[in-house]
């Protein structure tokens, strides 16, 4: 053990001794009666620890300040609901060969998968004949018969429009006269693969989904607020969001955009969403994060860190009463104007002196002091 260490240890023993002095008055004796029952040289040396005492641990009022009124709101990120995009075949037919990979980026109009199609072959000669019709007969046959065949071959390309080719592979085929054996299915978005269903190979049906893509600029959180909160809550107000993946100074903006109408029925809780933009890219879905919400100010009583010590699951200070005598308080906090405070919502008042430090030393010595004492309890 070296010297520093030696000295705190030495020193928090010199507190812990007399505080229990202080604070273990039994047989209804004031800490002045024990005192003056000490012989002479106990009396000094009481003395001088409590001098000691008085040197580490150190009291001072609360200070009431006006600080900002926050909900705090727990959560997860997730996908912007309206930013993603199923990938499904308009007809049927089996994959040739897929570029879909979960996590990578793609464009709009990029082709995912090739799909054969019986259907989109048979659609593409249709097309083929009926340009070959209105070709013969722009100068064979009456205006009649000409301007049907032209609708006909309307009727055509709009057909392979709707099965999914684009205004490309029609203009492609229009200018070859060949048909293409395989239908490129395209992103309709830019954004990320967040999903495949499919491998090469596969049967796909009408409307079958090949997978989704996702639009990762913008995204949701999704919180639950307390029942006791919801009065305070409303849409469009912003919300500061720190996400436990990204750095801990780094905060995102972005606005309530819905409140549930329903309450969860098992955790009473109600869920939040808000409109979160992911400029960088750093969001992702499933990241945990917590929103706090500020929905004005107050006066509360403000202290610095050092005066709120955590035990378990509860937080409290220590206050010192007008006799001088301490006792323990539980509190509930909320961060005050600046890191090193924090601001009480219950358990303390305006008026109120707290230990600022030494606390612990405090709390210790008056459980020691309520323990009983074992050589009194042994029988004669």
């Amino acid at each position: 053990m070296n010297k520093k260490t030696f000295m705190a240890v030495a020193a928090a023993g010199v507190v812990g001794v007399s505080l229990g002095w202080v604070l273990s008055g039994t047989g209804g004796h004031t800490a002045s009666d024990t005192v003056a029952s000490k012989p002479p040289a106990a009396q000094g040396d009481m003395a001088q620890n409590t001098a000691i005492a008085n040197v580490l641990i150190q009291a001072s009022p609360v200070d009431m300040q006006d600080v900002a009124d926050v909900v705090n709101v727990s959560g997860k990120i997730a996908l912007h609901g309206l930013k993603v995009h199923q990938i499904s075949s308009r007809l049927p037919g089996r994959i040739d060969r897929m570029a879909m990979v979960e996590g990578s980026s793609v464009k709009v109009g990029e082709p995912l998968a090739w799909i054969y199609s019986p259907e989109f072959i048979s659609a593409q000669n249709e097309f083929l004949l009926a340009k070959r019709t209105v070709r013969t007969l722009n100068h064979q046959a009456t205006q009649d018969l000409y301007e049907d065949a032209k609708v006909t071959l309307e009727g055509a390309r709009n057909k392979l429009r709707i099965l999914g080719a684009s205004s490309a592979d029609v203009a492609q085929l229009e200018k070859t006269g060949v048909a293409q054996e395989y239908m490129a299915i395209t992103s309709p978005i830019n954004g990320k693969v967040t999903k495949r269903n499919v491998d090469p190979g596969g049967y796909l049906d009408t409307g079958s989904s090949l997978g989704s893509v996702a639009d990762m600029s913008a995204l949701w959180f999704l919180g639950n607020a307390f029942e006791g909160d919801l009065v305070k809550l409303k849409e469009g107000q912003a919300v500061n969001i720190k996400v436990t993946g990204v750095s801990a100074t780094d905060t995102y903006l972005g606005k309530i955009s819905f409140i549930s109408p329903t309450v969860d029925p098992q955790t009473h809780a109600v869920v939040v969403r808000v409109d979160l933009p992911n400029t960088n890219g750093f969001l992702k879905p499933d990241m945990f994060a917590k929103a706090e919400i500020q929905v004005g100010r107050r006066q509360l009583p403000v202290v610095p860190r050092s005066a709120v010590v955590q035990d378990g699951a509860e937080s409290f200070v220590i206050r010192q009463k007008d006799d001088g005598s301490y006792e323990r308080m539980s509190v509930a906090t909320v961060p005050a104007n600046d890191i090193e405070h924090l601001a009480i919502t219950s358990g303390i008042q305006s008026g109120d002196k707290v230990v600022v430090e030494g606390g612990v030393l405090v709390d210790r010595s008056m459980s020691n002091a309520v323990k009983p004492n074992a050589a009194s309890q042994v029988k004669p």
